[in-house]
């Protein structure tokens, strides 16, 4: 088996994963838009080599490869700050739950028996 069936063949088997994980509403939309593209990108590149090499030439990369790992880094600093963003909103949203039920706590009358 050569390198680039190989590496066709692990791009479809992610590209299926993915779909599977958006049909059993395990991974979320937003999500799995970036991985569905990551997939399609996957099985572009790995079915014509050159086009990475053309790609990295029309940047001024020197290598390909080079061009594959900065392109990683953006991606997962992008999924990051995203993730970041939402953890971000999530911890708003639990302190004003809460603040809310100390408020709905202190009005209630106690049952001192």
């Amino acid at each position: 088996m050569t390198p680039q069936v190989l590496a066709i063949a692990m791009s479809i088997v992610l590209l299926v994963v993915v779909i599977l994980l958006l049909r059993s509403y395990v991974l979320p939309e937003k999500y799995a838009v970036i991985w569905l593209l990551a997939a399609i990108a996957a099985i572009v590149v790995s079915g014509w080599p050159g086009l990475l090499d053309a790609i990295a030439r029309f940047f001024g990369i020197a290598s390909a490869i080079n061009l594959l790992f900065v392109g990683a880094f953006f991606i997962v600093f992008l999924l990051l700050m995203q993730v970041s963003l939402e953890l971000a909103k999530t911890r708003d949203e639990l302190r004003k739950a809460v603040q809310k039920l100390a408020l709905e706590l202190e009005k209630r009358p106690r049952n001192d028996d």
